[in-house]
């Protein structure tokens, strides 16, 4: 299911949207909390765990970056390695790899607080094609004409499996890569799970920052999540609007995978990377 977020399904697959539970807390404008911003993929590049602190919702200042900390990572099968700090607040895995299937555990030790979290690494799943083709039907309003992109995959079948789509155009007249999202969205990511589609083929339409012209260079990324990751990042979406997501305290805040009320993400993912340049003839 592709979540609400201007999202299209080619092969009529896909309508629905999903339930998200926001927790409302109350927050004065003086608490601080710790935001854990932790990443591990099979990209063969090390674990980046960014540790800060939110500010004052009210008078929103730079974020302070949390330097000092004790940081671990472990995996289900017993490898255990202390992060170093490469820079202010930034901690580096030299050991531990992204390896699909394998659970990771992070701790983080910051003085008498101690914050931790778990998150599997899903299997890779392949994009298998990108497609585009003309287009002048997009909206009443477009004029110019442009082509459509959808990108093709297999899902596998028997088990539920959850995708970020990341899409990411370098404009053939400015030569700048830039997220390609709709205006005042924070983030270009589409939400996708396999509920309609599990074990079979399925295309996402990708135009939702309108559509492609003639020497665009697109790249697109499939990111297989789990299940609560992708769950935090569909609330994200809910409450981050276009504004930054982790400045500060806010009134409302998404439930994520990390103990002790810390704000932030750990997650596991697996990455597959597709290219394409829009050409004049449609292949």
């Amino acid at each position: 299911m592709i979540k609400k977020y201007s999202l299209y399904i080619l092969l009529g697959l896909f309508s629905l949207t999903s339930c998200t539970k926001i927790i409302d807390i109350k927050l004065n404008s003086g608490m601080q909390r710790i935001v854990i911003e932790a990443r591990i993929t099979d990209q063969n590049l090390p674990a980046t765990i960014i540790l800060s602190r939110t500010t004052d919702y009210f008078n929103p200042d730079e974020p302070e970056k949390v330097s000092g900390a004790i940081v671990k990572l472990s995996t289900g099968s017993g490898e255990m390695e202390i992060l170093s700090e490469t820079s202010e607040g930034v901690y580096q895995a030299t050991q531990i790899k992204g390896v699909n299937g394998e659970k990771y555990f992070l701790r983080v030790e910051d003085g008498n607080e101690v914050y931790e979290a778990s998150s599997t690494l899903p299997d890779k799943v392949s994009i298998d094609s990108l497609v585009y083709s003309p287009s002048f039907m997009m909206n009443p309003h477009d004029t110019v004409g442009g082509f459509m992109l959808g990108c093709r995959f297999t899902d596998p079948g028997g088990i539920a499996n959850y995708y970020s789509v990341n899409i990411f155009k370098t404009p053939v007249d400015t030569g700048k890569q830039q997220s390609f999202g709709p205006p005042g969205m924070a983030s270009s990511r589409l939400l996708v799970d396999d509920m309609l589609f599990n074990g079979k083929p399925g295309s996402i339409n990708l135009n939702r920052g309108g559509l492609y012209q003639i020497g665009d260079t697109v790249e697109v990324e499939l990111v297989s999540l789990d299940q609560v990751v992708y769950s935090y990042y569909d609330q994200l979406n809910e409450v981050s609007g276009g504004g930054a997501m982790f400045s500060s305290s806010a009134p409302a805040n998404p439930e994520n995978n990390i103990s002790n009320g810390a704000m932030g993400f750990f997650t596991a993912e697996a990455i597959d990377r597709q290219m394409v340049i829009i050409e004049a003839k449609a292949p």
